[in-house]
Formats: structure tokens, sequence, C-alpha cells
């Protein structure tokens, strides 16, 4: 590094330092008048705990100039760790989780930040929309655009019911001119005015009462075949409407499952599991030295710390909420979504598997490891020399096999150095060394 360069990160590292001198300088305003007990918090980037830590880096580099780029160094660091905390207590932790919740954000053909930008765009036009609808205005209509028009004319008759009950004098004033044109080109007028011609008809020798009275039963019958059609019709489209449109939405809805089902388990499922398991592999390979577990019992132990990521994912609010907006995506982009979730891996996995290995293991890996189990006979490899025909074990042969008339007395004693002895009948010597 050039002397220039050194002196940036060294202008750096005091124009940082001076912001995190006035992020305290502020701090202790605001306490400033208030009667509060001395903080016992030491962590690294409390006011107190940053103000002696540079302070111990400046004696330092009094004290050793030749280091002073590099304690001007750790100082910029320092602060500017100080000042992320001012804005993320979490530290670079939350910062993940939050550039990962913004890179999830997809809205079209954006992703991130410009989806986030067309996202506020959009719902700056809906407010124009709203402000249209509640001011009754009908270029609300022509801002929706075409491909509203099926779906409002689905929604007619639910509207004009709900009017109804809120306002039956706009009900009345909407529906009043539309219901008077079509009974003006209804069979029921026609019939009714060929009534009353006939009715009126005066020295016309074709209408005598009889012939009058069995018309007006005539067309009085057939006024009423038509509003009695008009009822029944009425009966059976509004049944049929609704069938047909249920019927639709849930093979739609059903269609949508089994789609965004198919999408998660191939494309983004195996990512997540791929991480959970050599996070599981990472973690517990320290304890498998000593555990030394089988396949299945830590093929068991795999699914019990999956299955507490799961139950700490449940009582995460932060990670549902997050997870819930992915869901509702329709082709949410897997490589964010694999981000997102593995962060909240890598936050939970630690301690679920301390758990795990304390509920289930922590009395054995408490006590001191137990000594190698020994073959038939208790017979074990000595790690000193033995003399030729001499076997080494852990426990005293049978007595039908023991010789004791060539057995000298000293081998059998206790006391004996390396354990006692014992010779067979076949000839070998036994040496037992107890464990």
């Amino acid at each position: 590094m050039d002397e220039g360069a050194v002196m940036e990160v060294e202008t750096g590292a005091e124009e940082v330092e001076q912001g995190a001198e006035q992020v305290e300088e502020g701090t202790e305003q605001v306490a400033e008048g208030e009667q509060q007990a001395e903080s016992t918090d030491k962590g690294p980037y409390t006011t107190q705990f940053s103000r002696e830590y540079r302070a111990a880096l400046k004696a330092l580099e009094a004290q050793h100039p030749e280091q002073a780029k590099y304690l001007k160094q750790a100082r910029d660091n320092h602060a500017r760790l100080f000042a992320l905390t001012q804005l993320e207590p979490k530290g670079i932790d939350g910062v993940r989780e939050r550039y990962a919740m913004l890179d999830g954000l997809v809205r079209g053909d954006f992703k991130g930040p410009e989806a986030l930008t067309a996202i506020q765009e959009e719902l700056a036009g809906v407010e124009e929309v709203d402000n249209l609808l509640i001011a009754g205005d009908p270029k609300a209509f022509d801002a929706l655009g075409e491909d509203f028009n099926e779906g409002l004319a689905n929604l007619t008759a639910a509207y004009l019911d709900r009017v109804a009950q809120f306002s039956p004098e706009k009900f009345e004033r909407a529906l009043l001119p539309h219901f008077v044109s079509t009974l003006a080109e209804s069979d029921l007028v026609k019939e009714f005015n060929a009534l009353v011609d006939v009715l009126n008809a005066k020295d016309d020798p074709r209408f005598d009462e009889p012939t009058k009275m069995k018309f007006t039963m005539s067309q009085l019958a057939k006024m009423c075949n038509w509003l009695n059609s008009l009822q029944a019709k009425v009966g059976e489209i509004k049944p049929a409407a609704n069938e047909g449109k249920n019927n639709l939405e849930q093979e739609r809805t059903a269609l949508e499952q089994e789609r965004q089902t198919l999408y998660w388990d191939t494309r983004i499922k195996p990512g997540i599991v791929a991480h959970e398991n050599k996070t599981f592999d990472t973690l517990f390979d320290p304890y498998q030295k000593r555990l030394k577990l089988d396949a299945a019992a830590k093929e068991d132990l795999m699914q019990a710390f999956k299955a507490g990521l799961n139950k700490a994912g449940n009582a995460d609010a932060e990670y549902l909420r997050q997870m819930k907006i992915y869901r509702g995506q329709k082709n949410p982009d897997p490589a964010t979504v694999a981000n997102y979730v593995n962060n909240a891996i890598n936050r939970h996995s630690k301690p679920v598997m301390e758990a795990l290995i304390k509920a289930r293991y922590s009395p054995f890996l408490a006590g001191k490891p137990k000594p190698a189990q020994t073959g038939n006979n208790g017979k074990i490899t000595p790690k000193g020399p033995v003399s030729p025909n001499v076997e080494v074990r852990t426990v005293m042969p049978p007595r039908n096999e023991i010789d004791f008339q060539h057995t000298p007395i000293d081998w059998m004693a206790s006391t004996r150095p390396g354990g006692k002895q014992y010779r067979l009948f076949n000839g070998k010597v036994i040496q037992v060394r107890p464990t």
C-alpha cells in the first residue's frame, strides 16, 4: 500500500471515528439530567466500551508509532461497526436479514430496489383510483382499464345488493331507467296494449261482450305466463352463475396450489435441504468423534435437528411474515428465497444443536471416556513389549485351564509387577493386566 492510500485510510478512520463520537455525544445529551445507575454492560459497541477502546488504541499508537497505520485501521473498523449497530442492533446479521428481505422483492421483471420502486409507483396509481372511487367519479373505470371489465361485470349483482341495503334511493335511481326500458320492449307490455285496444273497441261487430271477455282471459294468461317465466328464469340464473363461478374458482385454486408445490419442491427446497444437511454435519462432527453414532441414530438426530429448526422458524414472527410474502408470489426467485431461509438456518442452528445434544447425550459427554471393549476372555493388545508365548488379558482365565502345579506362586501374587500370570495346560502363559 502506498503512502497516499495509507493517508486515505487514516483520514477515513478519523472521519468515521468523529461520526461515532458525535453519535455518542448525542446519546449522552439525551441521557443528561437523568439519574441512572452506572451500566454494567461491557458490550463491544456500547458508548462506554467504545470510548475506552479508542483510548486504548491511541495509547498503543503513542507507544508503538511504527504500528500507527494498523491501529488507526482498527479504530476505523470499530467506528464503522459502532455506527452500524446504531442503525441495526443485530449488526451485520441484521443487515443480511434486511438485505435478503429487500432482495426478495419481485414485481414483474424488476427485483430488489427496482421492484420496490415499481411497487411504490403502483401504489401511487392505486391511491389515485381510490380517490376517484371515493368521489364517485366514473373516470375510475377508465383508470382501471379494460382488463377489469369482465370482473366488474361479475360483481354487478353483488354490488347492487349492497347498494340496495345502504341506499335504497340510489338503488332505485340506478335501476329504474333500465327497468322501464326493458319493460317497454317486453311481451308483457305488448299483450297489455293489445288487451287495452280490444277493450276500447266500440261499434265493432267483431268484438262483442263475450268475445272481449274471452280475449281478456287469454291476454291475462299470456301476461301471467310471462311473469312466471321471468321469475323462474331469475331462480335458475343466479344459482347456476354462482355454481359455475365457485367450481371454476376451486379448479383454479387447486391447480395453482399444485403448481406452487411443484415449483417449491423442485426449484427451492433442494438447495435449502442441502444447506440444512451441511450445517448439521458441520455442527455435529465434533460430537460424533466421541458419540460414534451409527447411521440410523445419526439420521434420527438429523430429523430432530430439522424439526427444531422448523419450530424455531415458526416462533419467529418476522421470518413467518417474509415467508408468507414469498409464498404469495407466483414464481419467487429460488436464490433469493434460499438465501433468506439459509440465513435463518444459520441463526437458529447452533442453539438447536446444542439443545439436542444436551437433552440426549449430556450424561455421556460429561463422564470420562470408557475403555475400549475387549475380545474373548478379555484378550487385549498390549502397548508394551510382551515375552514370547505370553498372552495379555484383562480377566483371569478359567480355573480348569490353569496349570496351578507348574505356575510359580509369585506369578499369582497380586503385587507382582505387570500383573498376575498363569500357566495353562496347553503351555501358554496368560498375563492379566487390569484396565
